[in-house]
């Protein structure tokens, strides 16, 4: 083996050791949803940030062309109350094509979109 061979290897196993090791895996009873910009979600975001003023745990960042929504537990946009600050018809469908991604359970319950850490089923009833 040539020494830069044998500094590859022993980068690798650092990088290895490092993502195997109980540090590196920790757990949460944080959610996440990325949400990619747009007229509507400006809208939906700023609901969000009025309805939840009282949760401390609540962050919202602004990455330039999406929203990063992390909080504790779960949080809740009902569409219904947005469509009407939106002026024309806004449904959770419409609002899920604007969903990246999500760290968390994701579910539709009428006209509201939440994520959640519960196990839906077994912590709760399942949305009818």
């Amino acid at each position: 083996m040539t020494k830069e061979t044998l500094t590859e290897i022993q980068i690798a196993r650092a990088l290895q050791d490092k993502m195997l090791s109980r540090s590196a895996v920790t757990e949460t009873r944080s959610v996440v949803l990325a949400l990619m910009k747009a007229d509507e979600i400006e809208i939906a975001v700023e609901w969000l940030r009025e309805a939840y003023a009282d949760d401390p745990t609540l962050k919202i960042e602004d990455h330039g062309v999406y929203y990063r929504i992390d909080c504790a537990e779960e949080f809740t946009f009902d569409l219904d109350e947005i469509q009407d600050m939106v002026g024309r018809p806004y449904s959770v469908y419409d609002f899920l094509v604007n969903v990246s991604t999500t760290v968390g359970r994701a579910y539709v319950n009428g006209n509201t979109f939440t994520i959640t850490t519960a196990l839906i089923g077994w912590e709760s009833e399942v949305p009818r």
